[in-house]
């Protein structure tokens, strides 16, 4: 496996530390099975000499995955449940046809040209089988240190389109090689840092106190809870004012003449979280997100202004009195239950 960039730029958030090596070790064996698994599932679909082997693996800013890929890529995003969090698989847009070729006894042999042209149905089938098998044996991977559900979300054409993370984030760009007939495909995984350091982390050893294994159990279930939890998100497409007078003098059929807002806001709960442009994405209606909103705390609270000491020792008298209040009543409660 390849070393991280830049591994002596001490400057750089990416160069190599004992954790980052302890994770890419961690990495290392499990994409030994993801290999292992993903062959198999290959081999029973398609007739032919199927090998997968890994070929580098880095830490990297967002910007430099996108860049080192060509434009001629199959990208299939999906959605880490429990993670809250995206990954992409990218594959040669050759490997389908090739598949296809081999399923109906061209052996795949001769060289498939780039192919700048829509997937026949024959092709789209075949590519859903495959893709569908990588998903299962990236998640028979984790299943045992952490269950994983990929959920999948869209398929994208082009890299400059897809933005997972902030240009400037760090991911896990893992490459395998995928060998049909002795003919290879390469194979690109992008996975945000935090997903990595989530499926990276060491679960209590067995010797480990009892309340350890239930408070790590019991903080995965909160996490996965959390961010699971549905929320509304909602689209404004258009705002505008009207007097008391003209609300009430609407009636069925008239017009109100509107302005549709450029960018579209995405509000959830009433805060503005994303801006995007309004449209259709095969024949439904869509928003594509342009920009993410950075919400960012105050540097410092405003300092409360202390109360005054006539305040405190009011409140202080209604404490008191409310303490007796319940005393009282808790005395009362148990005459009662003693007399009956």
């Amino acid at each position: 496996m390849s070393n991280l960039p830049y591994p002596d730029d001490f400057s750089s958030p990416n160069w190599s530390t004992s954790d980052h090596q302890a994770q890419l070790a961690w990495l290392d064996s499990s994409h030994t099975d993801f290999m292992t698994y993903w062959r198999q599932a290959l081999t029973a679909l398609i007739p032919g000499v199927i090998e997968v082997r890994a070929h580098s693996m880095a830490f990297q800013p967002y910007a430099a995955f996108v860049e080192s890929l060509g434009d001629d890529q199959d990208i299939h995003v999906y959605e880490i449940e429990a993670l809250q969090t995206l990954c992409a698989w990218t594959f040669d847009r050759r490997v389908f046809p090739m598949a296809v070729d081999c399923m109906f006894g061209g052996g795949g042999r001769l060289p498939i040209k780039e192919l700048n042209r829509r997937y026949t149905p024959i092709e789209l089938g075949v590519r859903k089988r495959c893709v569908d098998s990588l998903a299962s044996a990236y998640e028979s991977t984790w299943h045992k240190s952490y269950p994983l559900r990929l959920q999948p979300l869209r398929q994208e054409q082009q890299l400059t389109s897809l933005r997972l993370v902030a240009a400037e984030d760090s991911v896990l760009h893992a490459c395998f090689e995928l060998r049909i007939n002795e003919l290879p495909f390469h194979v690109h995984l992008c996975l945000p840092r935090r997903a990595v350091d989530a499926l990276t982390q060491a679960p209590p050893a067995a010797d480990a106190p009892p309340e350890e294994a239930v408070r790590h159990a019991w903080g995965s279930n909160l996490q996965h809870n959390v961010y699971s939890a549905p929320v509304e998100a909602v689209a404004v497409l258009a705002k505008t004012e009207m007097t008391v007078a003209q609300l009430l003098s609407l009636s069925i059929g008239q017009v109100v003449p509107i302005d549709l807002s450029e960018p579209v806001d995405l509000m959830v709960d009433g805060v503005s979280v994303m801006q995007g442009r309004y449209g259709v994405r095969s024949g439904h209606y869509a928003m594509k997100v342009e920009t993410i909103q950075d919400s960012h705390l105050p540097a410092s609270a405003p300092q409360e202004e202390p109360e005054p000491p006539q305040t405190l020792k009011r409140n202080a008298q209604v404490l008191e009195q409310v303490a007796s209040a319940m005393s009282d009543f808790t005395s009362q409660v148990q005459q009662n239950e003693g007399a009956a």
